[in-house]
């Protein structure tokens, strides 16, 4: 039981850090060393960003 709690709590964790990722600008990113200087491969990397947002949004709401 304790390691099925310990995997939800991880889960979880993972989970809000992706959404507090997911929602800096792409300045915050750039200056953290998370997004590239790469226009073009910022854009592809946004995109992709917006759709886990979504993804996560919609499993919330139990609709993916």
């Amino acid at each position: 039981m304790r390691k099925l709690l310990a995997w939800w709590r991880r889960a979880r964790q993972v989970r809000a850090d992706q959404e507090s990722l997911a929602r800096l600008d792409a300045h915050t990113l750039r200056d953290i060393g998370i997004e590239s200087w790469n226009a073009q491969l910022a854009e592809r990397l946004e995109g992709q960003r917006q759709r886990r947002l979504l993804r996560l949004a919609a499993l919330r709401v139990g609709v993916y």
